[in-house]
């Protein structure tokens, strides 16, 4: 056995402490082998900002959670960051490039903040409810936490990147909706941030008052219950969203350059073509 691999094993086998800090609102959770005690402080006191933000940007009758836990688990490996049943928020940590373990903790912190009230009961009746969460949550996220540097914009503009995925072809939005669960996690490069750019179209074209009827999933969100909020068939307010977003992408002054250097940085990606 390598002696690398003997030191692994060795480490994996201590008794790890337990490192965590909480408010009355939320409870960050650590261990001596994967975080610090600064890490930990430092996401109690990101997280309770966010939290404050995230609140204000849903329906004000909406009853959101009072209490979010979330636990952190070291560095990235296969598992990407997800909110479980429970409504418990597991991290991991990216690089210094993209966050560390604040790289999508305002995404999930939206899904755990109103997993009671929304997510689960959404997810309980509707197939096509996972579009609207997903796309919700990184919208706000980009909203609230518009600094971050990694996923889904990895410090590049939204136009821009926008943009690029459209230019490239790939899924519709239909697709998205219609095939969730196959194309969510497989087409993430594109799927989380073109998700995210209706619902900006929506909320600054229709209005907000649109946008919080879908985050509130007043009337559900199946097909014909959406289209009722939005005023419009689907297929019309994507052809609507597409073409402003197009228009977006042409109007930036360095889209070509930008969006060639974006496609550099998601050399890892394997883009979705259908």
């Amino acid at each position: 056995m390598q002696t690398t691999q003997a030191l692994a094993l060795a480490l994996a086998a201590l008794p790890a402490c337990t490192i965590e800090a909480q408010t009355d609102r939320l409870h960050v959770v650590g261990n001596g082998l994967t975080s610090s005690e600064e890490e930990v402080q430092t996401l109690l006191e990101v997280g309770e900002d966010l939290l404050t933000a995230i609140a204000a940007l849903h329906p004000a009758d909406v009853a959101l959670d009072d209490e979010v836990r979330v636990e952190l688990h070291g560095w990235f490996r296969w598992t990407s960051p997800y909110v479980d049943d429970e409504g418990t928020v597991h991290l991991w940590r990216f690089s210094e490039s993209e966050g560390g373990y604040r790289a999508m903790y305002a995404h999930e912190l939206v899904h755990a903040i109103a997993y009671d009230a929304l997510v689960a009961p959404a997810l309980d009746r509707s197939a096509f409810a996972g579009f609207y969460l997903e796309g919700w949550a990184e919208y706000v996220a980009l909203l609230v936490d518009p600094g971050k540097t990694g996923f889904s914009l990895f410090g590049f503009d939204e136009d821009v990147v926008v943009g690029h995925w459209l230019t490239q072809g790939g899924p519709t939005l239909a697709a998205y909706r219609e095939r969730h669960e196959e194309l969510n996690l497989r087409c993430q490069g594109q799927a989380y941030i073109l998700r995210a750019s209706w619902f900006r179209y929506v909320d600054e074209v229709l209005g907000r008052e649109v946008v919080l009827d879908l985050a509130a999933a007043r009337e559900g969100l199946d097909p014909d219950a959406v289209e009722r909020m939005l005023g419009a068939p689907l297929e019309e307010v994507d052809a609507d969203w597409e073409a402003w977003a197009r228009a977006r992408y042409d109007a930036h002054p360095d889209a070509e350059a930008q969006a060639a250097a974006y496609e550099g940085r998601m050399g890892w990606y394997e883009p979705c073509l259908d």
